[in-house]
């Protein structure tokens, strides 16, 4: 603690001595304007903040604080720009999968109003498909075809999050890139997010090889019913995608 320096002209006045002055009624005189009596008001203020640090328990992680707008570099900016190709990989899914299933209705509708309606078993007999259905069914190969992109994009963007780990884990102890997340929490995350739309993929190819060919009512309802739900593709994807975009100040 530093304390301003008195004049050497002046005589150093303690508290006890002006309480004292002030009990017998002592005056003191001012000369041309100036007090001869100076009192020592200790700096409150520290020459370095900066040597004092927060209290940290043992076996506490750190926790870093980044600037949304600052420019990264190194392993937070590649993790960073790996949760947003993530996040715009799923946009693009979410939009492939909602035009497969206007198709998907269109080949339903087609199938149910003009094959099935005089079939009092609701079956078509000798499973061939109608002309009008080959036009729907080649824009739904171009959906299939558009999703296995996103599925290998998705993979590679996964196999990069693996190397920054990787490289983490050899460069330095403190592995904590953003707020609390270490690289081995980006990569199980993205690697589940992946595996969920890897194996919904498998069940789109199912439906798009099968869904023309239905012979029945209740074939072509599941067909249809499965594109709309996508089970593979659970509530607790979103959860994890939410937190790769606030982990890393996207949000």
């Amino acid at each position: 603690m530093n304390f301003a320096r008195s004049s050497p002209l002046a005589p150093l006045v303690t508290s006890n001595d002006l309480d004292k002055a002030s009990a017998h009624g002592a005056c003191m005189s001012i000369k041309g304007g100036r007090c001869p009596i100076q009192v020592i008001v200790p700096d409150m203020t520290y020459e370095n903040e900066s040597r004092f640090s927060p209290v940290k328990k043992h076996g506490q992680r750190n926790v870093k604080e980044h600037n949304k707008s600052g420019n990264l570099t190194g392993s937070e900016r590649q993790i960073k720009d790996g949760v947003a190709d993530v996040y715009n990989l799923i946009q693009k899914w979410k939009n492939a999968n909602s035009d497969g299933m206007h198709i998907i209705d269109t080949i339903a509708n087609i199938k149910l109003q003009h094959v099935y309606k005089e079939n009092k078993d609701e079956t078509l007999q000798d499973g061939s498909i109608p002309e009008e259905l080959e036009a729907q069914c080649t824009s739904l190969l171009s959906i299939i075809q558009k999703m296995e992109k996103i599925v290998k994009k998705l993979s590679v963007t996964s196999a990069m999050f693996v190397g920054v780990m990787k490289l983490q884990q050899h460069l330095t102890d403190d592995l904590v890139l953003f707020q609390t997340w270490t690289p081995d929490i980006f990569v199980s995350t993205v690697k589940e997010l992946t595996e969920m739309y890897r194996e919904e993929y498998k069940l789109k190819q199912l439906i798009y090889k099968n869904i023309c060919h239905a012979k029945d009512r209740n074939t072509m309802m599941f067909y249809t019913s499965s594109w709309l739900h996508q089970p593979y593709i659970t509530d607790k994807s979103h959860v994890l995608l939410e937190s790769l975009l606030l982990e890393t100040g996207h949000k």
